[in-house]
């Protein structure tokens, strides 16, 4: 079987020769990267998030996740590839020098050292209404899933198109073959803001399918978790890993464990149905809405409260909120204070898209670098260039499919996925998707003084070549040198820690995260003291918005 993206060559084709690059400059990039503070010998830390880091709770950029070590660096929608980075590092440099002695950031997306559920504390965040709801939800993750695998680290990688796009995209999409110029709509017809909100949601969610089934590429690439720490695993676990001595476990060709069977998943002792359709937005958004307002009779056996009246779970819904939903990528719009997620986006639309499986890369200190970024966005744009067509069950099951594959056996020589049309080659499909690219690489470059669409492009293009050169294979030629993955991570751990302890600081940044520091800290005492009433009451009246009545 052989895959040619010829309409996504063909559109790009057209949309560099009748657009300047400068007509898709506003669309933005955002990071969220994920990294647990662990002591000097690799354990994770018991230690409270530090006080000169503010309130995690209210602090934009600096927070936590599942868990009290869990840090979690987030940057601003940014206007680059470079200036996303910057930001991601600068937040690495002022967090390592605000530490509590002997403790440094584990750099990569599985844990070492772990003893235990119990070893992975849960995160805090005050006592209002807002931080106990945050903290019980995590209480809940822990108590349905177990807490070691709320110890797991990734990167979120967040993009937006400019609202020209949209119309741009299709006419792109409507515009005969041999046209000089993308249609444009008839002079003076504008669209309402009610049409425009479709456009770009319908446009965006077109986008994810178009991801979902090349996200198989992701891990391939950017995988960089063919290894773990035996101390991760429970009793019968990681049997189908090989055994490279007492202290790892790794899968041969392995790329991101963490994408696979060890990674992200729910309770297999008791079934639950999960499924959401990705057929169509509205579809997408019932399904959400059915598993936070269906209960699941295990989740209620469990109980809501602890034996002790506190709160363990939120509810005993499939999920407690929409975000427990485990997703590739997400459709996401800003939730105004005390609104539901996906009540912001069913009301307002798809604002971003959020990519969320990029393994946190051991050799970058802020976990990726400028060419992986620079993919990303390329990527995105072909799913913003290729077909809409709306997905199926069954083909979702097959992308899902696929990328367990990649994640186990990627780097095996002959590897076949599941194509569109028959079993295909991963080199032969990864290629075509990077071929399509050419054109909008060059494009993108043509604006910059220095290239780097294009470069970063050569650089995926030579790892399908040669899968030596993808990180997860560079991940195990540094466990070769090193002996085992505790002494791998930790070494560069520690060199990354000492690196960014001596880089030059942007003086501006830190200020201003300072300044964020007291910030964050007067708005968490001001939402404590605003916070009256019974927790109970503010829970009820934030779930009744779906399930009225749930949270007992």
């Amino acid at each position: 079987m052989f895959i040619v993206y010829s309409e996504v060559r063909q559109r790009a084709d057209k949309l560099v020769r009748t657009q300047a690059p400068e007509v898709l400059a506003e669309r933005k990039v955002g990071l969220e990267k994920e990294s647990l503070r662990v002591k000097g010998n690799g354990g994770i830390s018991q230690a409270d998030h530090p006080e000169a880091l503010g309130a995690a709770l209210t602090h934009p950029f600096i927070t936590t996740d599942f868990s009290e070590a869990l840090l979690e660096m987030v940057t601003p929608p940014c206007d680059s590839a470079e200036e996303a980075l910057h930001f991601l590092t600068t937040v690495h440099q002022y967090i390592v020098h605000r530490l509590p002695d002997g403790e440094h950031i584990w750099n990569t997306s599985m844990p070492c050292i772990l003893r235990g559920g119990p070893s992975v504390r849960i995160g805090e965040y005050g006592s209002s209404h807002s931080g106990q709801m945050k903290h019980a939800y995590r209480r809940g993750l822990g108590l349905r899933y177990g807490r070691r695998m709320q110890a797991i680290a990734g990167v979120h990688f967040n993009f937006s198109m400019p609202e020209n796009a949209w119309p741009l995209r299709e006419s792109l999409l409507n515009a005969e073959s041999d046209a000089d110029s993308p249609a444009a709509r008839p002079a003076g017809e504008e669209r309402s803001a009610q049409a425009r909100q479709k456009q770009r949601t319908d446009g965006y969610f077109q986008m994810m399918q178009n991801l979902l089934r090349v996200g198989w590429l992701v891990p391939y690439l950017f995988g960089a978790s063919p290894a773990i720490c035996q101390s991760f695993l429970g009793e019968g676990e990681g049997e189908e890993l090989d055994i490279w001595n007492q202290s790892t476990r790794y899968a041969e060709y392995g790329t991101s464990l963490r994408m696979g069977k060890i990674g992200y998943r729910y309770n297999e002792e008791d079934p639950i149905d999960l499924s959401v359709r990705h057929t169509d937005m509205e579809s997408y958004i019932a399904d959400i809405i059915a598993h936070v307002s269906t209960e699941h009779p295990p989740y209620k056996a469990m109980g809501i409260r602890d034996e002790e009246g506190h709160y363990q779970q939120l509810s005993a819904c499939r999920l407690q909120i929409e975000n427990e939903f485990y997703s590739q990528v997400r459709p996401k719009q800003i939730a105004e204070p005390g609104e539901l997620p996906i009540h912001a986006l069913a009301e307002r639309g798809i604002r971003y898209l959020e990519l969320r499986s990029v393994d946190v890369n051991l050799l970058d200190p802020a976990g990726l670098n400028l060419h992986q970024i620079a993919m990303l966005e390329m990527l995105m744009m072909f799913a913003w260039l290729a077909d809409p067509v709306p997905m199926t069950a069954e083909e979702q099951a097959v992308c899902t499919r696929n990328v367990k594959n990649v994640a186990h056996h990627g780097r095996k020589p002959g590897l076949m996925l599941e194509g569109p049309d028959g079993d295909i080659a991963l080199p032969q499909w990864g290629k075509a998707i990077l071929d399509a690219l050419q054109p909008i690489a060059e494009w993108l470059d043509s604006a910059r003084k220095t290239p780097l669409y294009a470069p970063a492009l050569a650089e995926q293009q030579a790892r399908l070549d040669d899968p030596e050169l993808t990180p997860s294979a560079q991940l195990i030629a540094g466990i070769r040198k090193t002996g085992s993955f505790f002494e791998h991570a930790q070494t560069l751990s520690r060199e990354h820690d000492a690196a960014l302890r001596k880089a030059p600081e942007d003086a501006a940044l830190f200020a201003r995260l300072t300044e964020l520091v007291e910030q964050s800290r007067v708005q968490q005492a001001e939402m404590e003291a605003d916070s009256q009433g019974p927790f109970e009451d503010f829970l009820a009246a934030y779930l009744g918005q779906i399930h009225p009545g749930t949270n007992g």
